[in-house]
């Protein structure tokens, strides 16, 4: 086979896959799917439990005896960029968030989370 045979050859073969794996890409969930983008809400609670992990970071607090799932991004994203690790929450920790409310069930997409103590560990608030 000539090698400008081989060449067209890749090139179809890496068209392809581009064509399959981007559709893989987009079949992830979006945010403003499940969270109402055209509203906040602020609920005072103490974490019952705390996953650091991937593709969403899951908080589960008691607000008002009703637990609430709050959803933050990638574990990758907190450990990196705000120095989160699996010590940052424990449960029993009083926390303030703030952010899009789940169209079904209780649960926030953050903006913002903070300790009983004042530290501000998520402020995504936009101004």
């Amino acid at each position: 086979m000539s090698s400008v045979r081989k060449l067209l050859r890749v090139c179809v073969l890496t068209v392809a896959a581009s064509v399959i794996f981007a559709g893989a890409g987009s079949a992830h969930h979006s945010i403003s799917g499940e969270f109402d983008n055209a509203r906040q809400v602020t609920g005072e609670g103490t974490v019952k439990e705390y996953k650091l992990i991937n593709p969403h970071t899951d908080i589960v607090v008691a607000v008002a005896g009703e637990d609430w799932t709050l959803t933050f991004g990638p574990a990758t994203k907190l450990i990196r960029g705000s120095g989160w690790n699996e010590d940052t929450l424990r449960p029993g920790d009083r926390v303030t968030a703030t952010g899009r409310p789940a169209r079904k069930g209780l649960g926030l997409y953050l903006a913002a989370l903070v300790k009983a103590d004042g530290t501000v560990l998520i402020d995504d608030l936009e101004e």
